[in-house]
């Protein structure tokens, strides 16, 4: 069974991303208190259940991000390629081509 995150808003995305670092580096770390069999099954099953395989076997988050500025999304972006261990997919996010410049009622006819 596989799980899509949707992250909404600045906030969602930089936790977003941070979970996504969190099971990447849970799912690659050797250390734990689980016997061998266990933390590789646990490994194993985190990687389906929130990544998936890109053309290059890299691993590509299965997530949606939704902002009304780019800049937040391309920084989101950007720092999960350079982990080196995952990222976004090409066309997991949508955003207007300006922010709402804080007036909140831009947001409503999104």
């Amino acid at each position: 069974m596989s799980i899509v995150t949707v992250q909404l808003g600045q906030c969602g995305n930089q936790i977003g991303q941070e979970l996504f670092n969190v099971i990447s580096n849970d799912s690659h770390s050797s250390r734990g208190q689980c016997p061998k069999t266990e933390s590789e099954a646990y490994s194993i099953c985190s990687q389906e259940r929130f990544f998936s395989e890109g053309q290059n076997g890299a691993a590509s988050a299965r997530a949606v991000l939704v902002d009304m500025e780019p800049k937040v999304i391309s920084h989101t972006i950007s720092t999960a390629a350079k982990s080196g261990r995952w990222k976004y997919g090409d066309q997991s996010s949508f955003c207007q081509k300006q922010g709402s410049g804080n007036n909140w009622a831009n947001g409503y006819e999104l």
